[in-house]
């Protein structure tokens, strides 16, 4: 790769790293932006919420940002980023077409979600099945949703749902519940459903569920899943930079401005505290970038 040193590497590509790199190009910085293709909602049929686009499909939003990008001037290369490591004054990353330096550091490589353990749930993950209220929640208004889960977020997430729908049933899938009794009281109060059974199969055509059959043959009818399981960041180059990470979510410690712990990087996206849109995402990236651009400045432009 080239040897020379950019004003800022990013990892991530993303609506929060994509807006993060258009709008650094637009102050005329050296940007370099690295993506893997393994977007989080890579199953998503459409984006909601996200003023302008609704309804656009995440690869349309990704390749408009990326052209978008490019005008600007930033450079962008399909590889993994393995290791980042400060060098000098600078940060280092590793792919595996070589190496890059920069002189700040955006990580916006996003989440992972692990799928609940039920035969051929990518089929009708995207279309029916999904993870995310805020995004998919009112789509589902007035339908009969299944929520999968046997911890306290199953029930925050049940609950919420109650903003669109009165049909609910949570599905613990097999697992012991490991809830409290006041929260199984909120759960009996909203007429939320439970069924312990484990889930052996889904029917539905063309990514449409229908029913959940469980253990026992029993059919429950359900137009919609949503489902919470594990989330975990979708690498460890904020832990081996020494960035301050939160153990009871998969959030990076991270100020107003999108700076982490370790002076020089910067996360943003699905990976720091907040709600996990497209639309904020976005944001984070412009605020990150405008911040980053304030610090590259010199003494003799500041006031």
């Amino acid at each position: 790769m080239d040897q020379t040193t950019y004003d800022a590497i990013i990892v991530g590509g993303g609506p929060a790293g994509l807006t993060c790199a258009i709008f650094l190009g637009r102050y005329r910085r050296r940007v370099l932006l690295f993506h893997d293709n393994r977007p989080r909602n890579y199953a998503a049929r459409a984006i909601h919420g996200f003023i302008g686009q609704h309804d656009i499909p995440p690869p349309e939003l990704r390749r408009r940002g990326i052209a978008e990008a490019e005008s600007a001037g930033v450079e962008i290369r399909e590889a993994r980023v393995e290791k980042a490591e400060r060098v000098g004054d600078a940060f280092e990353v590793t792919t595996s077409d070589g190496k890059a330096r920069a002189r700040r550091l955006v990580l916006a490589y996003g989440l992972r979600d692990t799928l609940p353990d039920i035969p051929e749930i990518e089929k009708f993950y995207g279309a029916s099945v999904f993870h995310c209220p805020d995004c998919d929640g009112y789509e589902c208004r007035d339908k009969r949703i299944g929520v999968i889960g046997w911890g306290k977020k199953v029930v925050g997430l049940a609950l919420k749902l109650v903003q669109w729908s009165d049909r609910i049933t949570v599905f613990t899938n097999g697992h012991p519940r490991e809830w409290n009794d006041e929260q199984h009281s909120k759960l009996l109060a909203q007429s939320i459903g439970i069924k312990d059974e484990k889930i052996i199969a889904l029917e539905g055509d063309e990514g449409d569920v229908r029913k959940a059959v469980l253990a026992t043959g029993e059919r429950v009818d359900v137009d919609a899943l949503f489902f919470t399981i594990k989330t975990e960041r979708a690498t460890t180059l904020a832990e081996d930079l020494g960035c301050e990470v939160k153990t009871e979510t998969a959030d990076v410690v991270v100020d107003d401005h999108k700076l982490t712990t370790v002076e020089g990087v910067y996360a943003i996206g699905d990976i720091v505290p907040g709600s996990q849109l497209a639309v904020t995402a976005a944001a984070d990236g412009a605020i990150a970038a405008i911040a980053i651009n304030k610090s590259l400045l010199p003494p003799s432009r500041v006031v």
